[in-house]
């Protein structure tokens, strides 16, 4: 690219360098062609031709000097075919003289100086610190100034640091590995603007700073504030702190990073800079005073807001660990979301566009709000923006971040495609989909072509190589809707009180071979993904619902788990092996639940082959009595049972949602959770000890010590006997508890210190890490659900190799690791998209009740309270949620910290609505750019009991039912008191113009004679 400035001076011709491009895109031939690369000096470029197989090795180059004709002629960045090397010398031949004459001025170096040297040195190339004269100077005129040398700092043979200003004191093989330095493609400089980011370090550093231990690694979660983000590792006791914008350095949630450790105090005084800046910000800002608000209830607001800031800042622990990333390690391969599209971004405001002049840039806001702004720039900017600016409001687009660039505060993206309106069913689907980097696509070509031919049957040969278990009464046991059948149970009585016990699972490692474009499909994808109206598979259909399915009266491959046990479940001995099987029958957990309760099995159950309905009965009953003793002897052992609200929806023909229940586990979910726990540690213990370094195993850590902590201690201020030192002795804690409302919240509290599972490799972390907190076991793996996690064909593969003796099991450390790695990514995804779809199910069925039925109200528990809000729990929908109350209207509030009691003093006759209170709530969340939907942060909660904590006074009680605390109203003022564990009325309403709807939870005006309808 010529320099704008002397475009009419031919006898001067300067380039922008790319030096990198070539190394980043090798071309594969290597023969005589050669690439135009330019060695920049600042503003200097001299031209230089590269052999390319020079490149491709990052050798040392053969440097052949140009011509200014042959260099004007050939454009940058092109091949040259064609010309001899000879050619080019010839042509080229003054022009080496006048480059060595302009080298040696630039150095200082005389012609003597310059004879003598050469005998003894090789080709040097210039140094990128030597600074040279501007373009606007001519090249070797006497009457120009001397060029400048910057001073650089150097170690001589001796060690000694020394300073020189020769462009000659860096070896050409240190010049040479700077040209070839790792840069990140989104750390390349763009027009000369200032880096606001650190670049990224090479992988090679990540590599050796990992193994050193002076990194760490790990997957970012970004609190609701987006400067709070932290990163657990496996190796560190605690959460890495990372601070603020700059220090996340491009990475979002859920990214893959490597950290680097900071000093504590050095980021928290930081965090409190920036905490102080935005009090003064606020501050700034306009108020907006509703009529009859007064000048000293504005004033008192603002001092209480203050005196809250401040305390928070004092309660608030510092972290044990702090630092930044410096690498992203693994992030999702279209890194795409959902959201829509703006002009301007908001509190930024600029002159109105010119509707006959097209945008250069505009702005996509996110449905996630952990994710900043994404800039749309140049073509990719909608044409009809200004003109349709609404309807680019009202509906969702998927936008594809394309680069977040060193030195841009936003990343750039492009726009993938426009989803539909807002508040759609199908839509919100897909843009949560979307949000959790679900793949949608059907499977491909190429994929498909590694299916195998239908009609297809069990080859002869693999029949003889497997065991032979057709004739066993075996059955499954799944939900009534499920078409992925992969695990059946079979039991057989053996005397001397003993009985042979089966799990077998569909045998999908023999349809998914390795290395192939269906393996690579399924390690992508992850994990199958359940919605409430459908199945994203990991598998292509064929697999997952015919020829891996364990249906009735066809013969199956399975992979199997048999043990002898005992008449108390356990286990004598036990086989591991590949069998063929036939399913007898394909109950529901609903035709199980009948026979433990003695009705048998309903009618309209197929029996094939010559098994019959009492043999099949007799199997449950012997299977439920073995599954009774074992689930009473795990907990007996120590197993913690944490398991969250699950919702169940009936759909119409439309696919809208027109009932829901909550899932209650019985007997017979029970009796299946019992023997696939038992196949899964017998596994993990087997290939464990063949393959200790390569085994992938499945593990729960320990809950984060600080907040298991400040749970314990808000136990002891409430008068109970909590003991948190192992997951045995916290199940004895709860199963104390003698009030289900009480139970219930201290539940949701203790879940908030608790860790989510993960896939690990064992050669990665010591034997103590292995276990697994909630089952209380040393090992544990996931080997019974093949057809839907990626990971059980990985142990399933393992085991195999076992099988065959071996020594390896197909699988390295470190390609373990990676598949762990990519497998947590895909599991957390799949949850997050579970759980927002049933949350949005929810919220059309409520928006359905109100639009039809009326207004909704409920009851809920107080979870906690602090001064500016307090926590509900809603049992009947599994909500949890947190009221502020400076969306209520209310006179004024006092909180008491020493009995932990808020008393609030209504506005009487104001009903609490979302109408009602638009604008205060607009006001309040402006700054934020959060829905109305008010979730409850963890850190947060972890907070507000460390606040409850600072009283020292403990409550004497016999029973929990004395938590419960008496409702008090104070009629003449208006005044409501509100507890921990205060029953509390609220209604529910639901924005469904936003995306995605949300479900706000406002509490009802006790002195408001207007309500819609009082609660009994």
């Amino acid at each position: 690219m010529y320099n704008s400035s002397d475009k009419n001076d031919e006898s001067r011709h300067y380039y922008k360098p790319e030096p990198r491009r070539y190394l980043d895109n090798p071309r594969k031939n290597r023969g005589d062609k050669l690439i135009w690369t330019y060695l920049s000096i600042d503003d200097l470029i001299i031209p230089k031709v590269y052999c390319k197989q020079d490149l491709l090795h990052q050798k040392e180059p053969e440097v052949l000097p140009v011509s200014p004709e042959t260099h004007r002629s050939s454009p940058s960045n092109r091949s040259i075919t064609g010309s001899s090397s000879t050619e080019i010398k010839k042509a080229s031949s003054n022009w080496i003289a006048f480059t060595e004459n302009v080298k040696r001025k630039a150095a200082g170096i005389t012609n003597d100086d310059h004879k003598a040297e050469s005998v003894q040195s090789t080709p040097r190339i210039l140094s990128r610190d030597t600074v040279m004269p501007s373009p606007s100077n001519s090249w070797g005129r006497e009457d120009q100034p001397k060029y400048e040398l910057r001073t650089t700092r150097w170690s001589n043979s001796r060690g000694t640091e020394v300073e020189s200003n020769n462009w000659r004191s860096r070896s050409s093989t240190q010049a040479t590995e700077d040209r070839f330095k790792y840069v990140h493609p989104d750390d390349r400089p763009f027009h000369q603007r200032k880096p606001i980011f650190e670049p990224y370090i090479s992988p090679e550093d990540v590599e050796k700073g990992l193994a050193d231990k002076s990194l760490y690694q790990g997957i970012l979660r970004l609190s609701k504030d987006r400067n709070d983000s932290y990163v657990t590792c496996d190796e560190l006791s605690a959460d890495i702190y990372i601070g603020g914008i700059i220090d996340q350095n491009r990475a979002l949630h859920g990214h893959l990073v490597t950290v680097k450790l900071m000093d504590v105090d050095t980021v928290w005084d930081a965090r409190t800079k920036r905490k102080e800046k935005r009090r003064f910000r606020k501050k700034q800002e306009t108020e907006v005073v509703d009529e009859g608000t007064d000048t000293e209830s504005v004033i008192q607001k603002e001092e209480e807001e203050e005196e809250d800031e401040e305390e928070e800042e004092y309660s608030t622990p510092k972290p044990k660990f702090c630092g930044k990333v410096v690498a992203i390690i693994v992030k999702p391969k279209a890194v795409r979301y959902s959201g829509t599209v703006l002009i301007y971004r908001p509190h930024h405001k600029f002159d109105a566009p010119n509707p006959s002049e097209r945008l250069r840039v505009a702005w996509f806001k996110p449905t996630d709000k952990r994710v900043p702004f994404i800039a749309i720039l140049g073509n990719d900017v909608p044409e009809d923006l200004v003109e349709n600016e609404d309807y680019y409001k009202t509906h969702l687009y998927i936008v594809d971040i394309t680069r977040w660039r060193i030195s841009e505060m936003f990343p750039a993206g492009r726009i993938v495609k426009e989803l539909g309106p807002i508040g759609s069913l199908n839509i919100e689907r897909d843009a949560i989909l979307t949000d959790n980097d679900i793949k949608i696509q059907d499977f491909s070509e190429l994929v498909l072509k590694c299916l195998p031919e239908r009609p297809w049957a069990i080859p002869h040969m693999e029949m003889k190589k497997r065991r032979d278990m057709r004739k066993e009464r075996i059955f499954t046991i799944d939900p009534s809707t499920a078409k992925d059948l992969d695990d059946a149970l079979h039991i057989k009585e053996l005397g001397d009180k003993l009985y042979e016990v089966g799990v077998h699972i569909a045998d999908v490692s023999y349809f998914v071979r390795r290395e192939t474009p269906l393996d690579t499909e399924a390690r992508e994808r992850g994990t199958s993904t359940y919605l409430v109206d459908k199945v994203i598979p990991m598998l292509p259909p064929l697999l997952s619902e015919e020829l891996c399915s364990l249906r009735p009266g066809v013969d199956r491959l399975a992979f199997s788990v048999i043990w002898v046990m005992d008449d108390t479940g356990v286990p004598q001995s036990t086989w591991f092996g590949r069998t063929v099987i036939r399913s007898c029958a394909q109950l529901s957990y609903e035709d199980c639940q009948s026979v433990i309760d003695g009705e048998g099995l309903p009618s309209s159950t197929q029996i094939y082959d010559d098994h019959t309905e009492g043999g099949i009965s007799k199997d449950i009953f012997d299977l439920y009595k073995l599954s009774t003793d074992m689930r009473q002897r795990r907990f007996a052992q120590g197993c913690l049972s944490m398991n969250s609200v699950k919702l169940l929806f009936e759909l119409n023909d439309e696919g809208e949602p027109i009932e829901f229940s909550i899932f209650q586990a019985k007997e017979a979910n029970r009796l299946v959770e019992e023997f696939m726990l038992r196949a899964n540690m017998s596994v993990a213990e087997e290939i464990l000890k063949a393959y200790p370094s390569e085994a992938l195993l499945r593990r729960h850590p320990e809950p984060i010590e600080r907040r298991l902590e400040e749970f314990v201690l808000m136990t002891d201020h409430l008068g109970l006997e909590f003991d948190g030192r192992s997951s045995a002795s916290l199940q004895k804690s709860f199963e104390s508890v003698d009030n289900e409302d009480v139970k219930n919240v201290l539940l949701i509290l203790a879940v908030r210190s608790m860790q989510r599972a993960k896939y690990i490799c064992a050669g990665r972390l010591s034997t103590e890490e292995y276990s697994h907190y909630a089952l209380n076991v040393p090992t544990y793996t996931h080997f019974t659900s093949p057809i839907r996690r990626y990971a059980d064909i990985i142990v399933h593969r393992q085991l195999q190799s076992l099988l065959d003796q071996r020594n390896t099991s197909g699988y390295d450390t470190r390609a373990v690791h990676k598949i762990a790695i990519s497998c947590n990514m895909a599991k957390s995804n799949a949850q997050n998209a579970q759980e927002t779809n049933s949350n949005l199910y929810l919220a059309i069925y409520l928006n359905r009740c109100e639009l039809n039925y009326g207004p909704i109200y409920t009851k809920a528990t107080v979870i906690i309270v602090s001064k500016n809000s307090y926590d509900v729990y809603i049992p009947e929908y599994g909500l949890q949620r947190r009221i502020h109350l400076s969306i209520l209207p209310l006179q004024r509030s006092q909180f008491n910290k020493f009995e932990n009691k808020l008393s609030v003093y209504w506005k009487r006759d104001i009903p609490v609505t979302m109408i009602n209170e638009e604008k205060l709530y607009a006001m309040n969340k402006i700054m934020e750019e959060y829905s109305d939907e008010e979730e409850i942060d963890d850190y947060e909660l972890v907070e507000d009991m460390r606040i409850l904590n600072m009283n020292p006074a403990r409550v004497e009680i016999s029973t929990a039912n004395e938590l419960i605390p008496k409702v008090e109203l104070d009629e003449e003022t208006c005044m409501q008191s509100i507890q921990m564990f205060s029953p509390v009325n609220i209604r529910i309403q639901v924005n469904i113009e936003i995306s995605p709807p949300c479900i706000n939870v406002y509490p009802v005006n006790p002195f408001c004679k207007n309500q819609d309808e009082i609660i009994e």
